[in-house]
């Protein structure tokens, strides 16, 4: 238990640093139509919780879909599920390593795995959803980070709030954690409406231990 409690304390306070450097990077960015390097690592690295998905005319929110994405030191760590099907639900996994270069981001896949559920079995499937680097052109606009793709219409957005990724036909919202935790679990997690304020009255689930819990700002 102290491990435990000794690894949330430090993921708490790693999520709270890449915060205050995202938002110290979006004050920069403002003032300036080109970025360093430096500048878009501090403003698309975090930890991300998935809020929307957009897709076949309907936005979806948590519990239908969940999921939790992971920026840091050139490396992603991701997973999703999606639940908006009882008959037929699929969770993706997956890590990939992502390079930096001045007007530039680029990722590849190194894992990916895919659990589909139904009614007649599960299923599993290890394929990459593609071979090599994907490269996207990046660009500074109003405040935001974009990465749009050289050869296709994905494209990434990061803001001092959070990251989108489209690809045309779909879209996925994530918040950015930052100094809200739940006193159930003690992990980041966003209410499903607006609050009142620093604390709010407990009405709310916390959104990684499905309890009724209390946000507080540390």
């Amino acid at each position: 238990m102290k491990l435990s409690h000794n690894w949330q304390v430090k993921m708490h306070a790693t999520s709270q640093l890449l915060a205050v450097l995202a938002f110290a990077s979006f004050s920069t960015l403002s003032q300036a139509e080109e970025a360093s390097v430096e500048a878009m690592k501090a403003g698309i690295e975090g930890v991300y919780v998935l809020q929307e998905w957009h897709r076949n005319g309907e936005i979806l929110r948590p519990p239908l879909i969940d999921g939790r994405s992971v920026l840091l030191n050139g490396r992603l760590v991701f997973i999703v599920h999606d639940r908006a099907q009882e008959s037929n639900q699929t969770t993706l996994a997956g890590y990939a390593t992502y390079i930096l270069e001045p007007g530039k981001f680029s990722y590849s896949f190194e894992g990916s795995t895919v659990v589909t559920q139904t009614p007649g079995g599960t299923s599993v499937s290890e394929k990459l959803p593609w071979e090599g680097l994907r490269t996207f052109a990046a660009s500074i606009e109003n405040n935001e980070i974009h990465f749009r793709a050289t050869n296709g219409p994905q494209e990434f957005r990061f803001n001092a709030d959070g990251t989108s990724y489209s690809d045309g036909k779909q879209m996925r919202v994530y918040r950015r954690v930052t100094d809200k935790s739940c006193r159930q679990c003690r992990s980041g997690c966003y209410p499903t409406r607006e609050t009142d304020g620093p604390k709010c009255r407990g009405r709310l689930p916390c959104t990684l231990c499905a309890q009724a819990a209390v946000y507080v700002r540390r």
